[in-house]
């Protein structure tokens, strides 16, 4: 009886080592998993931010783009404004230039139908006096 006391001890004893070391197993299998999982939502995190930091930087380039654009399309439409200013001030500067020319030829149509009328006058009193 003694030794089957012994026998059951020695079994009971085992049993708990083979418990205790399967508990062992399982909780290391355990923190194993956890550091696992950690890991994983560490890197989903890593990945999360750099998503994050790359579509912000595509923000940041489509902004200065578009500033860019705008720039250019304000300078263009300044050049084009200067442009038909320089184009009207020319225009008006023709215009009084030959406003001056039809002045000047005016003024010589003027004395030249006077001349004219001059001699004509000159030649009806040098022909009156002829006869």
């Amino acid at each position: 009886m003694k030794e089957e006391e012994n026998k059951m001890k020695i079994l009971m004893e085992k049993l708990n080592r083979e418990r205790e070391e399967e508990m062992k197993k399982h909780k290391e299998e355990k923190e194993r998993m956890k550091m696992m999982m950690e890991e994983e939502r560490q890197n989903q995190d890593k990945e999360r931010k750099r998503k994050e930091e790359e579509l912000r930087e595509r923000e940041e380039q489509y902004k200065r783009e578009m500033k860019e654009q705008e720039e250019q399309m304000r300078d263009e439409i300044k050049s084009v404004k200067e442009e038909f200013k320089n184009e009207i001030k020319e225009m008006r500067k023709e215009k009084e230039t030959v406003k001056k020319e039809k002045e000047n030829l005016q003024i010589e149509i003027d004395k030249l139908m006077n001349i004219i009328e001059n001699e004509r006058q000159n030649r009806e009193t040098e022909k009156k006096r002829r006869e």
